[in-house]
């Protein structure tokens, strides 16, 4: 709805109304009474009436209320509600009636119209203005939590370029197989996260495929690359979410996992009908005090704040951790395609 709109053309949709409510209530004159007789009221009053909504609806309401002119507004007002009385009794000496008595008993009942349609006005107005304000603060609300995902995308990025140019770093000198291997993943991922990441939505099966590179990566740690599982299953085409919401639970599966070949690292990616559920499994090992400052990170932290923000009632996460393992498991349930 366009309350710009609403509120240019409102008086003239009240008084349509106004006039249409008139003419149902008055319906039974046309029995006893000339048919004529129905728009008097519509011919005399509504035109008076239609100018004192208009300047309170127009002038008075976007002023009344503001605290260094109150006083002078309400001077103003009580003005004119005592000059326009003068008026309706014009209007009714030159169409209807010359009798003093008569305009004295107008002048007095003019006040009563003049009020009411001034308050309806100003009533009318400060209604409409609400809405606008409120439109305009979810649109806010809306922009702020656009700029906010948009901060933490951009935390996430360089955390995982850190991690990940390390992990190159560790075998560039002795390996260029692996380096150069390493490299052309690296800039796949590059690429999905300059020209993707950046989206609100992306396609699951592309940001599985982001995943699978990062674990290829990792992968060249490793003597036996099995013992780096990612299971998916219910993946289509057509499933979107937003981007990176799992990889910082991954990268703290190569980061504080166990190098030890014992166990497997388990990842799993599973979509139902309506949620999708992201496990990973890893075994720990235990960090010296300068991992322990360093790995106070944001990714998860981040994660959480995503969470919030894009999924505030449909989304469950569980962080469980023993003295060997470190497990999570999300769920997101009634998610949008």
């Amino acid at each position: 709805m366009n309350l710009r709109k609403v509120k240019i053309f409102a008086p003239l949709f009240f008084w349509i109304f106004q006039v249409f409510i008139h003419i149902i209530r008055n319906i039974y004159v046309w029995v006893e009474e000339p048919f004529f007789s129905i728009f008097n009221t519509i011919i005399i009053v509504y035109p008076l009436d239609i100018i004192t909504f208009i300047i309170f609806y127009y002038y008075f309401s976007p002023k009344f209320f503001k605290k260094e002119k109150i006083k002078f507004n309400v001077f103003l007002s009580i003005s004119y509600i005592l000059f326009y009385g003068l008026i309706w009794v014009c209007t009714y000496y030159f169409w209807q009636t010359t009798d003093h008595e008569q305009l004295k008993t107008i002048y007095l009942s003019s006040f009563g119209h003049t009020i009411n349609y001034a308050f309806l006005g100003i009533i009318f107005r400060l209604g409409i203005e609400w809405f606008e304000k409120r439109d305009k603060q979810k649109e806010l609300e809306k922009q702020n939590i656009k700029t906010e995902l948009a901060l933490l995308r951009a935390q996430i990025n360089p955390h995982f370029l850190f991690n990940t140019l390390n992990n190159i770093n560790s075998f560039a000198q002795t390996n260029s197989d692996k380096t150069s291997y390493a490299i052309i993943k690296l800039s796949s991922i590059m690429r999905y996260m300059l020209y993707e990441a950046n989206a609100e939505k992306v396609f699951l099966v592309n940001e599985i495929q982001y995943i699978q590179n990062y674990i290829d990566l990792q992968k060249l740690r490793y003597k036996n690359p099995n013992f780096i599982e990612l299971k998916t299953s219910g993946i289509n085409s057509k499933i979107q979410i937003p981007p990176m919401l799992f990889i910082p639970f991954i990268e703290n599966v190569f980061k504080h996992g166990k190098k030890s070949e014992d166990e497997k690292i388990e990842i799993r990616i599973e979509v139902n009908e309506h949620e999708i559920n992201f496990f990973c499994k890893n075994t720990k090992r235990v960090l010296n005090e300068t991992e322990k400052i360093s790995n106070a990170g944001i990714g998860i932290a981040n994660i959480k704040r995503r969470l919030e923000i894009l999924f505030p009632a449909n989304n469950k996460l569980d962080i469980f951790e023993n003295e060997k393992h470190y497990i999570v498991n999300l769920k997101i349930e009634n998610y949008e395609n």
